[in-house]
């Protein structure tokens, strides 16, 4: 048994706790008291004086794989000369289109990661998972479709949801989708962790066929598990929806797929999503950067959860949703991404910090929804999210300068210790675990 000491716990259960201590035991918080009460032998005691102890970060949506992409060049001749041909065929087909374009955009970003060998894209997992970490995660949602960072992730001391991304551009290539990764899916239920967690992605609306959504929504239902897409997050895929057609049939093609067509045009996402009997409190959506304010409260309305990408709408898809409008629809029903392809932050309270325009958020409610909030939406919170009797002892320690109390949080970003489960993870930068 344990106790860790600070000035300041801010909990995320409503309380913000002065002079007390975490009692933990096994790796649970089996008590919080005042640091006066605390009768541990002090070779227990770790006081941290001047401190302030927070709920470790959860992370709505990472790509981890990515992490390296623009730092890690191929190495082999093989790969090298893959790379020569995607770019070839990159600027054939999005010839004339600009460089700024959300589809273009991502075809780079896919030129550049498949042309990196797996070990190399192991590596750039792993680099972000770590670097993550450093910075106060203590749990994330990683998006991917391939199966080769399951044995990563279900080897790591903190938690994980790890949403198995799917596309699909037909009818019959919906079903051998399905089929195929149900099957594959129930099977990793049975070699999982404890800290790991299974969910599907079905990628977006444009890029799968009506077919996988019906199959995928009806069996998210009956086995009572997540389902993640992004939605309507860029301009391209809401003139898809509108017209038919726009440049997401050409990084459909670039992808090797063929083209999609909606099953209907000219109704906004949410009626595409709703008549495919797919939205509830089930679903997490994220972005919506390009969502009408009347289709924002109509996917409130739904009950279905939110992802806000700040640092990644603006980058790839051009316009992001003000963090006001996001309080407004989904409030205490969203959490942060920190996903970005180009600045080297890891860090998700400075994405919360840097999206929080006008101060709309306090510090407190700031944590919460670095916290508790997103622990709901992963489902999560009975064991994570807050810094309560009876839950995993997962936090972070922020170390503050003379003078200083919890709200100067924000000048220090990077806590000075992480936990998982009792387990100090990272201390001043030094990280205490593999991956």
């Amino acid at each position: 048994m344990k106790c860790y000491k600070a000035k300041w716990i801010i909990t995320a259960a409503g309380e913000i706790l002065e002079d007390f201590g975490i009692i933990v035991d096994e790796g649970i918080i089996v008590d919080i008291l005042p640091n006066d009460k605390t009768d541990l032998d002090e070779k227990y005691i770790k006081d941290y004086g001047n401190a302030v102890i927070t709920p470790g970060f959860i992370d709505l949506f990472t790509q981890y794989q990515f992490t390296d992409i623009h730092i890690s060049k191929p190495q082999t001749f093989k790969n090298k000369l893959k790379r020569i041909f995607k770019t070839i065929s990159l600027n054939y087909n999005f010839a004339g289109i600009p460089a700024d374009n959300y589809s273009r955009k991502w075809a780079g970003i896919l030129r550049d990661y498949f042309c990196l060998d797996r070990n190399e894209k192991i590596t750039s997992f792993k680099h972000g998972i770590t670097q993550a970490v450093i910075n106060g995660t203590t749990c994330f949602a990683q998006v991917s479709k391939e199966f080769k960072y399951f044995e990563v992730i279900n080897k790591l001391p903190v938690k994980n949801y790890l949403f198995f991304e799917v596309f699909a551009d037909s009818k019959d290539k919906s079903k051998k989708t399905f089929k195929y990764l149900r099957d594959k899916v129930e099977e990793l239920v049975w070699h999982k962790g404890e800290n790991t967690h299974i969910g599907i992605m079905l990628h977006s609306i444009s890029g799968v066929h009506r077919k996988l959504w019906e199959l995928f929504s009806k069996y998210c239902r009956k086995h009572n598990m997540l389902l993640l897409t992004r939605f309507a997050e860029s301009k391209d895929e809401t003139e898809w929806l509108e017209h038919g057609f726009s440049d997401i049939d050409i990084l459909q093609k670039f992808m090797g797929y063929r083209k999609i067509s909606p099953y209907e045009q000219g109704i906004n996402p949410v009626e595409y999503l709703a008549n495919l009997k797919v939205l509830s409190n089930k679903i997490i959506a994220a972005n919506a950067n390009y969502a009408t304010e009347t289709e924002l409260e109509e996917l409130a309305k739904t009950g279905a959860e939110y992802v806000y990408q700040p640092y990644y709408s603006e980058e790839i898809c051009g316009k992001k949703l003000p963090l006001a409008t996001v309080l407004k629809y989904f409030k205490e029903n969203f959490g942060f991404s920190n996903q970005s392809f180009v600045n080297n932050n890891y860090s998700l309270l400075k994405t919360a910090l840097d999206a929080n325009e006008g101060n709309v958020l306090s510090v407190e409610d700031i944590i919460k929804y670095l916290t508790i909030y997103p622990a709901k939406i992963l489902r999560l919170a009975n064991s994570t999210g807050s810094v309560e009797k009876g839950k995993d002892a997962d936090f972070n320690v922020f170390k503050l300068d003379d003078g200083e109390n919890y709200k100067d949080i924000v000048k220090h970003i990077v806590p000075y210790a992480v936990y998982a489960k009792g387990k100090k993870l990272v201390k001043n930068g030094e990280v205490r675990f593999s991956v």
